[in-house]
């Protein structure tokens, strides 16, 4: 993986050299990546770069790389690197407001004697750190920080339960106990006064007093088409593609490259032999409507095998979203015919309400928009002398704290951490609360609306945590760039205006985002439900003979087992269980487990070595 870094020696700087040169080589997974450096005394920022985005640059103030994919619509004569340098040199840490796109900056001041290092308001681009008394580290990845002699690689046992809970890590936090990630939209600004991380720009709802659908709805098209124009407009046409899974978000993203009126919109697709994982029926319509060039790859269990290695390896955390494959496949099938960027339909779920638990929720939300007299006074009275199982189950699940119901599905709401984890382990986690980084999302979000609480939090965890890592780190491992036209600064603010009721109206999700492309999508699209780029690895997982040793080899090995995490009768019959179901969900979490003691194989077991 490509990435930029930043190194302060505070207090030997006769150490910079050889700590900037661990570090940056650490960035490096591929050959074809070209590692730059530059120092000055204790301090120093390097680059290993893939992309034209990724540069570095110096002056008599400032040392500066940076990861930055703008699309501002300046002057492409000038290097990104040297008008981000004159931007802060004229408006001090404040000028990553200003930015638009995705990016990653470090910066070290000459003159004032401090490091800076900032992200994207959604976190497209990611930036990890370690500072302690003799030193401060910035980079891309963590496993770069960890070539570095003295930085502690302890393994953080909340991140483990994170991975278990929701798939992936959540930020702040990472997997190392004493390594941080910065959130999305913020900075870092450290000096010899000291460290601090604050926030630049973040999410904002109901700003807005219009109500008018009709005008939202104008408003919103013209908004994307702005955003679609603005992320292909740095590119030859031909070099620009798009992810097509069938959806409403893909599909639109096709459907504005249509209109730009530059030749033929290229769209790539990904399907299974497993039919029941196909949206392939959907992508034909939306590639017949507007007239695409379509791709289609199908992907196996043998391609699955094959990847694993390399897909683990390019997630510098314990990573199970099995969406990956698929997403690596597309991203693989579009640089096969000579795609240098994809634009993806991801965040218009988060941001306009697309997702079905969205409707889920609101179901059990409209039993608390009942009096409380009516609710305590007369229906639970009455639904606790009475046979309706039903009605009862309906109620306890709507009485939960809105996080607790909003995440009562995941994996160790469903099954008691006692009969999961192992007792040393779980003493470990300290009476870790599980939704104590949702909870904070959902208290401190601005906003007044339940649906928009809901919305920010995931904002933050399944579009930063998850989902947008998912498609940068399998496009990168692909060896293309990923762009995603819903994040542009301008479309994400203009939703943060849409009332809630618009959103999701009664249970109609995404209902504006509907009526705003009705006329541009086709309405077998409209009307279908989600599905995304899902996978048959459960399938995979019980059928592929390879599959089936690898994971049973490693689920019960010494070492999986001597990590201490898991109950051993617990992994057993969750294996028994997926043998004996058709449903998704036990192979599903068997991935899970799996996904964890790969990256623990690549990561901790065997680490790439520290720099002398």
């Amino acid at each position: 993986m490509s990435g930029i870094c930043a190194v302060w020696r505070k207090d030997n700087p006769a150490r910079l050299g050889e700590t900037l040169s661990a570090v940056g080589h650490g960035l490096a997974l591929r050959r074809a990546e070209r590692l730059t450096e530059c120092a000055d005394g204790g301090a120093g920022v390097a680059v290993s770069s893939l992309f034209a985005s990724q540069q570095i640059f110096e002056n008599a103030r400032v040392l500066l790389a940076c990861d930055a994919d703008l699309n501002d619509g300046t002057n492409g004569s000038v290097r990104t690197a040297a008008r981000l340098a004159r931007l802060y040199e004229e408006h001090g840490p404040g000028f990553v407001e200003k930015l638009r796109g995705s990016f990653s900056i470090v910066i070290w001041d000459r003159r004032e004697r401090k490091l800076v290092a900032a992200v994207d308001g959604f976190g497209i681009n990611r930036l990890v750190y370690f500072e302690n008394e003799d030193m401060l580290l910035v980079a891309s990845r963590l496993d770069a920080l960890t070539r570095v002699p003295g930085v502690p690689t302890d393994v953080n046992p909340r991140a483990i339960a994170n991975v278990l809970h929701f798939g992936s890590n959540l930020a702040p936090e990472t997997i190392f106990r004493d390594l941080r990630r910065l959130t999305p939209g913020s900075i870092l600004i450290g000096g010899d006064r000291g460290t601090s991380v604050h926030h630049y720009w973040d999410m904002r709802y109901g700003a807005g007093g219009n109500a008018d659908e009709k005008s939202l709805a104008r408003e919103l098209e013209e908004t994307v088409q702005q955003a679609v124009t603005a992320n292909a407009r740095q590119d030859a046409f031909s070099e620009i593609g798009a992810y097509l899974s069938g959806g409403t978000d893909s599909s639109t993203v096709v459907g504005m490259l249509s209109r730009l009126g530059r030749g033929t919109p290229r769209a790539f697709s990904i399907g299974f032999e497993e039919e029941r994982f196909n949206e392939l029926e959907y992508a034909e319509i939306a590639v017949r409507r507007f007239h695409a060039e379509h791709h289609v790859y199908r992907v196996t269990a043998d391609d699955c095998f094959e990847a694993i290695p390399d897909m683990i390896r390019y997630f510098d955390e314990p990573f199970a979203n099995s969406s990956a494959i698929p997403t690596y496949f597309c991203a693989r099938l579009a640089a096969q015919h000579g795609i240098k960027a994809l634009l993806s339909g991801d965040g218009g779920d988060e941001l306009f309400g697309g997702n079905e638990r969205y409707r889920t929720d609101k179901i059990f939300h409209f039993y608390q928009e009942l009096p409380r007299p009516l609710r305590k006074g007369l229906i639970e009275p009455a639904l606790a002398v009475l046979p309706v199982g039903i009605a009862r189950r309906y109620v306890r699940r709507s009485n939960l704290a809105a996080c607790e119901r909003y995440f009562s599905y995941n994996f160790l709401s469903a099954h008691p951490r006692a009969e999961v984890l192992h007792p040393d382990f779980l003493e470990s986690l300290a009476g870790y609360s599980l939704l104590e980084t949702p909870t904070r999302y959902y208290d401190q979000a601005p906003a007044r609306d339940h649906l928009d609480r809901l919305l920010y939090v995931d904002v933050k965890m399944t579009l930063g945590d998850s989902d947008l890592p998912k498609v940068t780190q399998m496009s990168e491992l692909a060896g293309i760039q990923t762009r995603f036209p819903f994040l542009d600064r301008a479309v994400a603010e203009f939703s943060g205006r849409v009332p809630a009721g618009l959103k999701v109206k009664g249970l109609d999700k995404r209902y504006l985002f509907k009526r705003a492309f009705r006329n541009l999508l086709p309405e077998e699209i409209i009307r279908k439900k989600k599905h995304g780029f899902g996978i048959p690895v459960s399938v995979w997982l019980k059928t592929d003979k390879r599959l089936r040793e690898m994971s049973h080899d490693l689920l019960f090995s010494t070492r999986a087992l001597g990590r201490g995490y898991f109950r051993r009768d617990f992994v057993e019959d969750l294996v028994r269980k997926h043998e004996a179901d058709d449903s998704t969900y036990y192979g599903d979490t068997v991935w899970t487990f799996l996904a964890l003691e790969l990256w623990h194989r690549q990561f901790v077991d065997a680490p790439v070595g520290a720099a002398a």
